[in-house]
């Protein structure tokens, strides 16, 4: 625990999944309170580091909407910070519609300050239309990022170089379309690096469960 208040669940496997596949880490997270106290969340982060024939990895973020129920609410953006020497890119669903996720870079959050990328409905952190297509309390969504840098970089990175926080913040959640017509922005922090680390079981798993 890395005192900063996260919740962080370490499986069995950890150990022989790690050992069956390496090149692949993955991290869980947990929101922190944010600026209405109206939204809620935890994900992970699974990286998975380009093939020998390969230019590019790949990042996958998971988000589960912990919202209480009673007032609704849909999580319709996030982003992160990263490594230096990293470019990533979201692999948008249909990049023609206002209600679909799309890439977001640069993004303002104050007071958490200035995130690198991420993905927003309509490529807007602060609009993006229906919140009804966002992902609705209970529900789980995933994204993928195609990640590319230099080889040597590639090559000795972890999960950890997508959560960086040296402003107190890695992550941080956008919420709208609360039942008493609230909106909120929701932190997360980075675990301590070291305390978890899941491969492809584990990611795996996540993806059957949100089917």
């Amino acid at each position: 625990m890395s005192g900063h208040g996260i919740s962080v669940a370490v499986g069995s496997l950890v150990a022989s999944a790690v050992a069956a596949q390496a090149g692949a880490s993955m991290l869980a997270f947990t929101s922190v309170p944010g600026d209405s106290g109206l939204g809620a969340y935890h994900g992970t982060m699974e990286w998975i580091a380009p093939g020998a024939k390969e230019e590019c990895g790949t990042l996958i973020v998971s988000l589960t909407n912990d919202s209480p129920a009673s007032n609704g609410g849909f999580l319709t953006g996030f982003a992160f910070r990263v490594l230096d020497g990293l470019t990533l890119q979201y692999q948008a669903e249909d990049a023609f519609s206002d209600n679909t996720w799309q890439h977001i870079s640069n993004v303002h959050a104050p007071p958490y300050g200035t995130f690198d990328y991420g993905a927003a409905l309509g490529g807007d952190w602060l609009g993006g239309g229906n919140p009804n297509f966002g992902i609705a309390v209970g529900d789980t969504k995933l994204f993928s990022f195609e990640v590319c840098g230099s080889r040597s970089v590639l090559d000795s990175i972890d999960v950890f170089a997508f959560m960086e926080d040296d402003d107190g913040y890695g992550f941080v959640a956008r919420f709208k379309g609360f039942d008493d017509d609230g909106s909120d922005k929701v932190p997360a922090q980075t675990p301590a690096p070291g305390v978890l680390a899941l491969a492809a079981i584990g990611g795996a798993v996540l993806r059957r469960r949100a089917r």
